[in-house]
């Protein structure tokens, strides 16, 4: 629970500047509501018994319920009047006069449906020689554009200083004689160069400071978002940008001790820090707001991109950029830990007393911080949670609704934070499964439980398998019973575990699989109606790989010998990955790590057993680790990745992958095979390996036919810079023909026609090689009518008796495809050299759109025509390369035959009816014993017409 009493905010009063503020803006501005309990609520019911601008108590209340549905009845309350017109809107005061206000207020405040109670303050005409401008006469202004981009022109109408609290800045230190900053700076340190001042040698952390504040309607040079503001420089980072992890943490302790409540850090790394994250939790539970920047690595590392640390942590506020067009600008690092976004570019100070244009998230986070600094101005009472939560619901939601991993939960909106109210639960409705709403991942959030019949659905989409931890915190007032709460862990409709928060206990881990999770937090007693704020925060830690446990070199997982991909992951501190591989043959091995975050900086190391582990660890976090190409002797060796982010680094969300590519050095299968004599029986189809193992290696392959065939011989797989000979001989060892491999390491040597009888071929080099197999192949088909495709198939007779006839023809080199559908060109060819049709008197010119007088089927096709044998189509085109189908094939044929079509007394085929188009040929063919149905006695009319099929229809009914 929080360590504030309520009891002793209940006795504050509200501060001078929230008063200020809210007469100067001339009118009612409330603090936000449904926070309860909160610092903000408590200034609200600290106001009963308060000045408020004036010596006389209010004696009003002004109470607006959330939606016009949920007004009721509210106990001891007098209702004044009643505003429905915007709102349902109600003045309020107690109905007995004497009873507590502070009571009463803290009733209403936690009623169903309320959104917030205020004192009814008085206001006042503002008069225009005494009203504060609000637009600053700062002569480049016009070149802050960004400053229009998140509403603070509009913000600066309501409040435009905050000199309450102090903003520190942990940087390269500020240019403390800069004009437009110097009266706003406060006393600072410097950790680089200790008892010096905070002199900035860089120029980034000067930068900063102008974004948040540097000074405002001064007429000189630029506004920062503050007009006025005490910054605190703190020099943690020296003249290159660059410091150390302690540094980054000691100037944060000085920030904290030194009354900052708010420090901004326009810095970060990669590494995840158990130390940083002990700072930063302390800071929190010191109520100071910590502000950083995601980083501007998006293009760089593209998808392996993530938020730098301490934007990470949970209850940082991680700031990304967007252009000027509101778009996130992909140099902005994205990940589920960006809470807002704010614009890339901007105009600010710059050493030396000047100005210039500056960009990325460095400049973006100081403008969250200086937002957050006017919201303390006008809600001085919040606490930092609150002020996070507020900066988030009044973003401007620029992407996918909602939370999303480049922009957070949008644009920052100075002038709606510092003006409109916060929901008390931002995430409803989310009382069912369907209505959940999205958990983010890493990050504080802040939630609501209305009752016992409260219900709060959250989905979280896990990038892996492993845990997700809920840390749930209780807003409860000190003293009070802590509410025994139940979060249940669903994945699909099934119930996967479920756990009670009570005794203080509230950090709960569910085990999950990769995919998306629910997760229900509800009141264990349903009956009870206490209003329940909380904190809560969701974190995954990967699940140990399938090769753990493997942390030591004797628990080394093990490999086999061969080239490989396997991907791991550091699942624990400090966590080693040991992988054994046992060579049986020697060669060469190349290791190559890979991994998809920039959160791992791979070191790769491998070492023969008994001798000195090599490590490699070259190229910074998230880039491949690369080892040279090693000669491995027969024998043990050790491979061991670990995240050389940091010597004991933490568990980290990513995976590595380890390729492992391993090269033999082969043995020939085939040896011996040197001489002709010692060649290797071939069979067709099969392909043989081999290796030249020396300059002078020769290797024979033996090759019998027993009836002339064209044979294709394939030799590749050559290793690159080698070239290879292959030469055949006949039985005599009469060369017949030779060929090289050239640069590419292949040959094809095709449709090589060769009488019966035995061959030999012979394989060269022109220099060794036995760490990769050359790989041989030859195919062999017989010849038959001089086609190589028909030897082995059922229409091979007709085909062949055709060829002889030279009414069929192949399709290319030795080829006949008798599977391929015929074309309309062809079949018409073969039926015109079938039939030899005379055109009887003076022939007829035909003419199609699709057919030129040079197509090779124009003659065919024009004698078909005449004589009727087949028709173009009505739009004037005939299509000789579309498909002949069955029943066309059978028109043509019967027509070219002369055969009489017989009209059917019932259905020929069926499935072709005897009033098809083409029942009455088919019919007549079929009493002809041309041509037969299926098994189940169908034609398919429809189906393409085979080369083969048309072939041997056309031979049926030709040679009748």
């Amino acid at each position: 629970m929080r360590k504030d009493a309520l009891g002793s905010l209940l006795k504050r009063t509200i501060p001078a500047v929230l008063l200020a503020g809210i007469l100067a803006s001339g009118a009612v501005v409330p603090a936000p509501a449904g926070m309860a309990p909160t610092r903000a609520a408590a200034a609200s019911i600290a106001a009963a018994s308060a000045p408020a601008g004036a010596d006389e108590e209010p004696q009003s209340w002004l109470l607006k319920w959330r939606e016009p549905a949920q007004a009721h009845e509210l106990r001891g309350t007098r209702v004044l009047r009643r505003q429905s017109e915007a709102a349902e809107i109600w003045l309020v005061q107690p109905a007995d006069r004497g009873a507590d206000a502070s009571a009463w207020l803290a009733r209403l405040q936690s009623e169903p449906g309320v959104e917030y109670v205020h004192p009814n303050e008085r206001v006042h005409i503002l008069a225009s020689a005494a009203a504060a401008p609000y637009a600053a006469d700062d002569p480049e202004l016009a070149k802050q554009s960004y400053l229009k981009q998140i509403g603070a022109l509009e913000a600066w109408k309501t409040v435009r200083k905050q000199t309450n609290l102090t903003i520190a800045i942990v940087d390269t230190g500020i240019d403390l004689d800069h004009p437009d900053l110097k009266r706003n700076l406060v006393p600072g340190t410097n950790f680089v160069a200790p008892n010096k001042p905070p002199e900035d040698d860089n120029g980034h952390g000067t930068s900063v400071a102008g974004v948040i504040a540097a000074a405002g309607n001064n007429r000189l040079g630029v506004s920062g978002i503050l007009w006025e503001a005490k910054l605190m420089p703190i020099k943690a980072l020296d003249s290159l940008g660059d410091g150390t992890e302690r540094d980054l943490g000691e100037a944060i302790l000085y920030a904290v001790r030194h009354g900052a409540r708010i420090v901004v850090l326009s810095v970060g790394l990669n590494r995840y820090s158990p130390y940083m994250l002990d700072i930063v939790n302390y800071a929190e539970s010191k109520g100071v707001l910590l502000i950083a920047a995601a980083g501007n690595d998006g293009v760089i590392q593209g998808n392996k991109a993530a938020v730098k640390y301490p934007a990470a942590y949970p209850t940082v506020l991680g700031v990304g950029g967007v252009k000027t067009d509101n778009t996130p600008d992909p140099r902005s690092n994205p990940g589920p830990e960006v809470d807002l976004a704010a614009p890339w570019h901007v105009y600010t100070t710059a050493m030396g007393g000047r100005y210039k244009q500056e960009e990325g998230t460095s400049m973006a986070a100081p403008q969250v911080a200086a937002a957050a600094a006017l919201v303390l101005a006008r809600y001085p009472a919040l606490e930092t949670y609150q002020v996070r939560e507020l900066l988030r619901q009044t973003a401007k939601d620029i992407g996918p609704s909602g939370l999303d991993a480049k922009s957070g939960y949008g644009l920052l909106q100075v002038n709606k934070a510092v003006t409109m109210t916060a929901k008390s639960d931002r995430f409803e409705p989310n009382g069912s499964r369907t209505s959940a709403k999205g958990l983010p991942s890493g990050k504080q959030i802040t939630a609501l439980l209305a009752g016992g019949s409260d219900m709060d659905w959250y989905t979280y989409d896990a990038p892996y398998n492993g845990t997700i931890t809920l840390d749930f915190e209780e807003l409860i007032p000190e003293g009070s019973a802590t509410p025994p709460v139940r979060l249940a862990h669903y994945s699909g409709d099934k119930l996967q575990a479920a756990a009670e928060t009570k005794l203080g206990s509230r950090v709960v881990e569910f085990k999950v699989k990769k995919g998306k999770q629910a997760f229900l937090i509800q009141y264990m007693n349903s009956e009870t109606d206490q209003k329940l704020p909380y904190l809560m925060t969701a974190t995954f830690n990967m699940a140990p790989d399938s090769y753990e446990q493997n942390d030591k070199s004797y628990e080394a997982y093990t490999l086999q010998p061969r080239s490989q991909s396997i991907t791991g992951s550091f699942h624990q501190l400090a966590d080693r990955d040991w992988y054994a591989v046992t060579f049986t043959q020697g060669g060469t091995l190349s290791l190559r790590v890979t991994t998809d975050t920039v959160r791992i900086d791979s070191e790769l190391a491998v070492q023969q057993a008994g001798q000195t582990l090599m490590s490699y660890d070259e190229e910074r976090e998230g880039e491949p680790e690369q080892s040279p190409v090693l000669t491995v002797s027969p024998g043990k060796y050790y491979i061991r990745i670990h995240n050389a982010i940091s010597t004991e680094a933490s568990p980290t969300v990513g995976a590595y992958t380890l390729k492992m590519d391993y090269v033999p050095k082969y043995v020939d299968p085939n040896e011996p095979n040197d001489k002709y004599y010692e060649a290797l029986m071939t069979t067709s189809g099969t392909e043989y390996v081999g290796v030249i193992g020396s300059a002078s290696d020769v290797d024979w392959f033996q090759i019998r036919l027993s009836q002339a065939s064209v044979v294709d011989m394939n030799l590749f797989n050559v290793p690159s810079g080698k070239k290879m000979k292959l030469e055949a001989y006949d039985k005599k060892q009469k060369l017949v023909f030779a060929q090289s491999t050239g640069s590419s390491g292949t040959l094809q040597a095709a449709n090589k026609v060769l009488q019966p009888g035995v061959y030999y071929i012979k394989l060269t080099a022109n220099a060794a090689f036995d760490k990769q197999y050359y790989r041989f192949k030859m195919k062999a088909d017989p010849l038959v009518a001089g086609f190589r495709d028909i030897s082995r198939h059922w229409a091979r007779d007709a085909i062949a008796e055709m060829s002889r006839l030279d009414i069929v023809s192949g399709t290319g080199p030795y080829t006949f495809e008798p599977e391929r559908p015929i074309t309309r060109a062809e079949a018409v060819a073969m039926t015109v050299k079938a039939y030899k049709p005379i055109i009887a008197g003076m022939p007829t010119t035909v003419r199609f759109k699709d057919l030129d007088g040079d197509h090779w089927a124009y003659g065919a096709i024009s004698k078909a025509v005449q004589k009727g044998w087949i028709r173009g189509f009505p739009d004037g085109t005939f299509h000789p390369e579309q498909p002949v189908t069955r029943a066309e094939m059978a028109l043509m044929i019967g027509y070219a035959d002369q055969v009489q079509p017989v009209p059917p007394i019932g259905n020929p085929f069926k499935d072709v009816g005897r009033t098809h188009w083409a029942a009455p040929m088919l019919n007549a063919l079929k009493l002809k014993g041309v041509i037969s149905g299926t098994g189940d006695q169908a034609y398919k009319p429809g189906k393409k017409a085979g080369r083969a099929e048309f072939t041997t229809i056309l031979y049926r009914v030709y040679r009748q």
